[in-house]
């Protein structure tokens, strides 16, 4: 998600952008533009009824003068694995919400009623505020200490009339931070949305984020909708049907190939069962059709689409290896070299090292 809130940056960019295709060759372009149109598709699942019911319950608790009291409808987490479309659909949720649009107040003000932002690492208490001020489109003061961060952060709030504030990467708020830090952090939060200003949040992040969530002054003040990831026995119909409407339904290409249960397992195995990279590697194999112009999307385009989209050699390639369900497309594109760096760095740190220790996560 990006900061909506800095209008000449966004026509930096666009001038950047128009500049680049204004020099691109313009079947290229028409091919990129599909390929854009092809990503810009929102994949609809059986937990997009818990998403937007919990953001309309959000909307919902604003109409009401603030009471004091915990009210589970003041935050919305979203806890998944990275690669699940966590971001993807709390920003298609948020499009279709009307409340949540931007608008012109009466004074001819544009309004933008959901301030994007994601959590700083490192964090501290302090470093969120003055994240979030620096998203609404200010600086902090360089001697700002604490406490005057989140007061000029919450002043901001109400000033730009931001009524939900959605933090990506949410993990971060606890990660790094001490035990007394994420205490201050959850208490913070919690004062946000017991501003006479209606203020609502929606955290979007991994693990550690739910051990967040449970700490006392976020438990009672919290709906959860969890990201699961998909598996084979369980979900092999919905990735299929992910598949087909990818190439059938938004790229209008043909399928070549039969979804057997063999692919269906190894696509799941490449993806680590996360559903927004099942989705990111089937458009990576539409892509090479659609820049070649063919009318079909074959079993060989997956295996291109792997192999770019992890970087391993051919023979360890998990939509065509035997033993695809030994390799790990999270260290595919190791080389020697790699796992060399990894045995020195586990061996220098001793008997009591991981490999969480050395590869960061």
């Amino acid at each position: 998600m990006t900061n909506t809130f800095d209008d000449n940056e966004q026509r930096r960019t666009q001038a950047a952008i128009d500049h680049i295709r204004s020099l691109r060759d313009p079947k290229r372009l028409a091919h990129a533009d599909k390929i854009a149109s092809l990503n810009n598709e929102y994949i609809s699942f059986s937990r997009d009824g818990d998403i937007h019911g919990a953001l309309q319950g959000l909307v919902d608790s604003t109409t009401a003068p603030p009471s004091g009291k915990p009210d589970k409808r003041r935050i919305v987490a979203i806890c998944g694995r990275s690669g699940s479309g966590k971001s993807t659909a709390i920003a298609k949720h948020i499009s279709r919400i009307l409340e949540m649009q931007p608008y012109v107040d009466a004074d001819g003000v544009m309004i933008r009623p959901v301030l994007p932002m994601a959590a700083p690492s490192p964090c501290n208490p302090k470093a969120i505020a003055v994240e979030g001020i620096e998203a609404l489109g200010h600086r902090a003061a360089k001697d700002v200490g604490r406490a005057g961060a989140w007061r000029e952060f919450r002043r901001l709030l109400c000033v730009h009339k931001v009524m939900f504030v959605v933090i990506d990467e949410a993990q971060h708020l606890i990660e790094t931070a001490s035990v007394t830090e994420a205490t201050i952090i959850g208490d913070a939060l919690k004062e946000l949305t017991q501003m006479a200003f209606p203020v609502r949040l929606i955290l979007a992040g991994v693990a550690p984020l739910g051990s967040f969530l449970a700490r006392k002054q976020l438990h009672n003040r919290k709906t959860v909708v969890n990201f699961t990831p998909l598996t084979a026995g369980a979900n092999g119909e919905t990735v299929r049907e992910i598949v087909r409407k990818v190439v059938v339904d938004h790229a209008k290409l043909e399928l070549g190939f039969d979804l057997t249960d063999d692919f269906v397992k190894r696509l799941l195995h490449a993806c680590d069962g996360d559903t927004g990279t099942v989705i990111q590697l089937v458009r990576s194999a539409v892509e090479g059709a659609i820049y070649e112009d063919a009318a079909t999307v074959s079993f060989e385009r997956f295996v291109d689409a792997y192999a770019g989209f992890s970087g391993c050699v051919a023979k360890q390639n998990v939509f065509t290896a035997a033993d695809w369900e030994e390799l790990d497309p999270k260290t595919a594109h190791y080389r020697d070299d790699d796992r060399a760096w990894e045995e020195e760095k586990l061996r220098s740190k001793g008997k009591n090292a991981t490999k969480r220790g050395v590869r960061p996560q």
